[in-house]
Formats: structure tokens, C-alpha cells, sequence
């Protein structure tokens, strides 16, 4: 009886599995119809970029104060560019850029 139940949940594993993978297929092909994924990979590298050079150019001031100016000149190349996004997103992608940014330097640092 315990080798039923141990094939049955081994089975239902890997139907699940499969409806994972079908069902995630079938939203990035949805999202890239939309462009959604284009526009987001576009904004990420607008992030990047003043990310970036925030970094480079103002060393002494604190993570708040960069954020706050990261967030200033991301609003006027949003703004510019005709892109809609809500603060909420723009923390969310400031926060995923800088975390990106952190771990590329301390790689490169574990490298040499």
C-alpha cells in the first residue's frame, strides 16, 4: 500500500510540474504579444543606468538620499519617454537594480 501512495504522489509530481511549466510558457508568449516584457526590460535599463551613475557620482551620500535623487531623475526619463510607471514600481525596480549592481561589484571583487 505505501509503494501505491509513494508512485501516486510521484505521479501527481509530475503532472504538476507539467501544468507549471505549460501555464508559465503560455504567459511569457501572452506577455510578449502585449510588449509588456519589452517595456519592462526597457525601463530596467533606464534603472541601470541612472542607478549607475548615481552611484559613481555621489559616493557621500547615504542609500536614502540616492534613492530619493535615484527616484528624481527616473520620474523626468519616465516622464520624457512617455513611460507610465507607479512609485510602487519604481521602488521595486531601484531596489532589484541596486541589489543587481552590489552583487556584479562583489563578484568582480571575488574574481581578482
Amino acid at each position: 500500500m505505501d509503494m501505491f501512495h509513494a508512485e501516486l504522489i510521484s505521479i501527481l509530481i509530475a503532472v504538476i510540474t507539467a501544468c507549471v511549466g505549460v501555464v508559465t510558457k503560455q504567459v511569457v508568449s501572452y506577455l510578449n504579444k502585449k510588449g509588456v516584457l519589452t517595456q519592462l526590460q526597457s525601463n530596467k535599463e533606464l534603472v541601470t543606468l541612472v542607478v549607475k551613475g548615481i552611484e559613481q557620482s555621489y559616493k557621500s551620500l547615504n542609500g536614502d538620499e540616492k534613492l530619493q535623487l535615484a527616484k528624481m531623475e527616473l520620474v523626468k526619463l519616465m516622464k520624457d519617454n512617455k513611460i507610465k510607471i507607479t512609485e510602487k514600481e519604481l521602488d521595486l525596480i531601484i531596489e532589484s537594480t541596486v541589489k543587481e549592481v552590489k552583487e556584479t561589484v562583489k563578484e568582480e571583487t571575488n574574481k581578482k
